[in-house]
């Protein structure tokens, strides 16, 4: 029988728990280096809502912090394929990264138009109570205004039906009353939108009138614009009422007898008027494609659910609006 040197059996038995233990240890390494990785990778998109036919991630909308890093950049920012004319001011704002790819003019003022609008939803859909009823008074009325739901004096809605109102149908009346019922009266409501611009950052922005006309002293520029629908944005529901097609507004007249009226969104790219690049879901937002006033801020996202904003302003036609607009917004179908 063969002698086992004792000697070599331990080097051995200790090799081989060195490499066992070189092998546990590159598991426990792997693994956790893979757990490290999940942790820090963003949480992949589990829910999907149908968003004006167009299904995207749900959690585009409403992922906390979606608004946290405002997006900075110079007045003007050439960007290959978009070709803005000569006194145009616009701009693309990524939102989940921070830049401005495009820009054209960014901080220079310009009458703010029915964009005065978006900061009179916002703030109304933050202070005002939309299931209460709101009864229509003399100063509600707009005379000889643009764009009106035909309120009468005596007629009894809520507050939800006059937001959804001015949301989709860009309604002076109804942004008259939602002035009055959240603050009291027109110009107490119009120092709470200067208040609000002036919280978020808006600077060269300047409001005298809820309702969005072109008055004197009422002007805004396209990154005050930027930053007004990136806090929109915070808000799915007040979002998702900007991109209705159309709604059926519903209200009473002082007899009780109950009314009802069509309204047709005035934003041309939600009513699929006119078409957005492959790829590229409007969300919402304000336009105006008239003879001689044409502008358009927009809430977009991509495929990816990525939240943009589009804006041109100042344009000198309806065919340089879309086409700059287009031009902006194929660069997030690709």
């Amino acid at each position: 029988m063969k002698c086992i040197n004792n000697k070599k059996v331990r080097k051995t038995l200790i090799l081989i728990g060195v490499l066992a233990g070189f092998f546990l240890v590159g598991i426990i390494a792997l693994v956790l280096f893979t757990r490290g990785g999940q942790i820090n990778e963003p949480l992949p998109y589990s829910r999907s809502a149908r968003i004006f036919g167009t299904s995207v991630q749900e959690s585009s909308t409403v992922a906390e912090g979606i608004a946290e890093n405002l997006c900075v950049g110079a007045s003007n920012n050439a960007l290959d394929g978009v070709d803005a004319q000569e006194g145009e001011m616009a701009g693309l704002f990524d939102i989940r990264n921070g830049e401005i790819p495009f820009s054209q003019n960014i901080y220079q003022q310009k009458s703010a138009g029915r964009l005065a609008q978006l900061m009179t939803v916002l703030i109304a859909y933050e202070t005002l109570d939309m299931d209460s009823s709101v009864t229509i008074e003399q100063e509600d009325i707009s005379y000889g205004a643009d764009r009106t739901c035909g309120l009468s004096v005596g007629n009894v809605i809520s507050g939800r039906q006059l937001l959804n109102a001015a949301a989709v149908y860009s309604a002076e009346d109804a942004c008259l009353a939602l002035a009055r019922a959240a603050s009291g009266s027109a110009s107490a409501f119009v120092e709470s939108m200067n208040n609000k611009a002036k919280e978020l950052g808006m600077t060269n922005t300047s409001y005298t009138d809820p309702a969005g006309t072109d008055e004197e002293g009422q002007y805004t520029t396209v990154y005050d614009t930027y930053l007004l629908l990136n806090a929109i944005l915070e808000h799915p529901d007040l979002t998702n009422t900007l991109g209705l097609s159309s709604y059926t507004l519903d209200y009473s007249r002082a007899d009780g007898e109950q009314k009802q009226q069509w309204l047709s969104s005035d934003n041309l790219y939600v009513t699929g008027t006119a078409s957005s690049p492959r790829g590229v879901t409007v969300l919402g937002g304000k336009m105006n494609a008239a003879a001689e006033n044409n502008y358009a801020a927009l809430l977009v996202q991509d495929n990816y659910g990525n939240p943009y904003v589009v804006i041109v302003l100042n344009t000198d036609s309806q065919v340089n609006l879309y086409e700059r607009m287009e031009q902006m917004m194929e660069k997030l179908g690709g």
